[in-house]
């Protein structure tokens, strides 16, 4: 195994949205504004999840940051490389409730427009 001696750590800005027309998920905009913004989508559980424990598998993984337990650490991998974010685990615990403020968790499904999705499917 190698050790990593060349870790740079830079802030970076990130908006956490939520919408009732995408009741499982919670949108981060990274960078946003600028020519490399990127949008990744995350799943409510696993954001839930993760506040408490490792959450996750394959490219997206949550959990405790290991070095303060103030915060929660959010892995990401894609094929051009990877980051590792983390968040004051109080201002994502915060943004969870106000999400299952808006959609108790177990009824995400009244949310959706199935008839719609269903169209947007047909159509291509």
């Amino acid at each position: 195994m190698r050790a990593i001696s060349n870790v740079e750590y830079v802030p970076v800005d990130v908006e956490l949205c939520y919408a009732t027309s995408d009741p499982f998920a919670i949108k981060a905009c990274f960078l946003r504004g600028t020519p490399n913004e990127i949008d990744w989508l995350f799943s409510r559980e696993l954001l839930t999840a993760g506040l408490l424990a490792p959450a996750g598998e394959g490219d997206v993984r949550v959990g405790p940051s290991l070095a303060d337990p103030q915060r929660v650490q959010i892995d990401l991998k894609t094929p051009d490389g990877a980051a590792c974010f983390t968040v004051g685990a109080e201002d994502l615990k915060d943004m969870l409730d106000c999400s299952h403020a808006l959609v108790p968790h177990g009824e995400e499904f009244l949310w959706i427009d199935f008839d719609f999705e269903l169209h947007r499917l047909v159509s291509g």
